[in-house]
């Protein structure tokens, strides 16, 4: 995962380098002359107050990019805010106010992680819309974050009820479920514990960071490659492998 993507803005020439999640091969460039930005009403009443500063500007803005590779050529829209900020212009401290852009959506949104070729297509609907919500309501990404644990716990055949001593069923929370599989894999259920907080935060209280989201997105990455394609069991088997066929008798 490559967090720099998700916290740089766009300029009037270029976007972030963000993968095409069709082709998974080309990234997103923006097309120069599709970048349409006007000053908010708001913004522009600022600009009679005594002690107005530039850097209040506030913009919306709309381009739209395209996927770099020829074979592909998938279009993406793009919206969101921006504003101004000082930047030198040359090395004799010379600068002016150049215009800088926030996406708040895109269409198709790029993965923001990897995900494994194994992931299940729920995992990839419930992850795909954690990913459009990044953005633009970062509380309610983090509950889709949650969902997509529901949809993994599921995948694993975690049981979802448990059977009391009277006979009858009752639902398990998804809390309980992650317990359950921890009983096995404890280092990786801690890590889903962790991503399971964070989503009963979004879905109580707005106290969801911008890095809260990449630090879960990152820990879900690693996750879900345990888990889907066992990686540390597939380096482990390798490893024994090698060392059988090569260690000095």
């Amino acid at each position: 995962m490559n967090r720099s993507l998700w916290t740089k803005s766009i300029n009037k020439v270029s976007c972030p380098p963000w993968q095409c999640p069709h082709c998974r091969k080309g990234i997103v460039i923006l097309k120069q002359e599709t970048l349409q930005f006007e000053e908010t009403i708001e913004s522009r009443r600022m600009h009679s107050d005594p002690d107005f500063d530039p850097e209040w500007i506030k913009h919306s803005f709309t381009a739209w990019g395209k996927c770099s590779n020829a074979q592909c050529g998938q279009a993406f829209a793009i919206a969101g805010e921006g504003s101004v900020s000082p930047e030198y212009t040359s090395d004799e401290g010379d600068w002016e106010y150049v215009e800088y852009f926030i996406p708040k959506y895109c269409f198709p949104m790029p993965h923001i992680i990897e995900l494994p070729r194994k992931c299940p297509d729920d995992i990839k609907k419930q992850l795909s819309q954690a990913f459009s919500l990044f953005w633009s309501d970062r509380p309610a990404c983090a509950g889709r974050i949650r969902v997509s644990l529901e949809s993994l716990m599921n995948h694993l055949g975690v049981p979802k009820k448990r059977k009391g001593k009277s006979g009858g069923f009752t639902d398990l929370t998804l809390h309980s479920r992650i317990d359950a599989y921890a009983e096995k894999y404890p280092q990786i259920g801690a890590q889903l514990m962790a991503l399971k907080w964070l989503g009963n935060t979004g879905s109580h209280e707005d106290d969801v960071s911008r890095a809260d989201i990449l630090d879960a997105f990152e820990i879900l990455e690693h996750a879900l490659v345990e888990v889907l394609e066992k990686r540390t069991e597939r380096v482990e088997e390798l490893t024994k492998r090698l060392i059988k066929k090569h260690t000095p008798r």
